[in-house]
This record gives C-alpha cells, structure tokens and sequence, in this order.
C-alpha cells in the first residue's frame, strides 16, 4: 500500500497543474486611464478590470467631463459610472461586453488596453 500513495500522489499533483494551465485566464486586472481633449469638452476616464471566474470579467468605468463654452472655458464637472460584463476570448486575445457589443483589445507588452477608438495607459 505504500508503494501506491507515492504514484497516486505524483498522478494527481500532475493532474492538477495540467488542469491549472489550461483554465488559468490572463492577469488581465488593473486600473487603465485616458484623457481626452476636443474644442468642445474635455474628459477623463478609468476603467478598472477585475477578474469574476474563468474567462469572466467586470469593468467598472468612472468618466468625468467638462462641457466647454463658446469661449472655451470648461462648465461643471459631469461624472458618470457605468459597469460591464465582459468575456475573453482566448483566440483573439479581445473582450467583448454583453450590452453593447463593444470590443477590448490589449497589447499586455506595453500595458495599454483600446476601447473602439480609445487608448489607455495600464497605472497598476
């Protein structure tokens, strides 16, 4: 009987990193920040990533705005929040939301995430 523990216990420690490394999802989590600036307004906006469950993320996004006047002077600060379900999708390394069908992409090198035709700076 001890003779078997020796091998059952190396098979299921061998099970378990198999298993492990093809359902481990990308460390995708972190804060990614942009600012933007028009003739009309100017914005900032954070996104935070936060790994659910298997391919499953939540994005909470935090945006802030200033409507600017004829003259170019910003109005109140307009703040809005919003949160999204994401997937990943291992093949095309993007994350599509459920809503509104809006697709992220990452380039994980330089630590920037794109949102259509926003880029943003990963901060931690």
């Amino acid at each position: 009987m001890n003779t078997l523990r020796n091998p059952i216990a190396l098979l299921f420690a061998v099970m378990l990193l198999f298993f492990g490394c093809f359902n481990a999802a990308p460390d995708l989590n972190g804060t990614y920040v942009n600012h933007a600036a028009s003739e009309f307004s100017i914005a900032d906006d954070t996104l935070i990533v936060e790994h659910v469950k298997d391919l499953n993320y939540l994005i909470h996004r935090r945006t802030g705005y200033f409507l600017l006047d004829d003259s170019g002077k910003p109005g109140k600060r307009v703040l809005e929040k919003e949160e999204w379900e994401v997937v990943y999708d291992e093949g095309s390394g993007t994350m599509t939301e459920n809503r509104k069908g809006r697709v992220i992409s990452f380039d994980r090198e330089k630590g920037d995430l794109k949102l259509e035709n926003s880029l943003f700076q990963r901060i931690n």
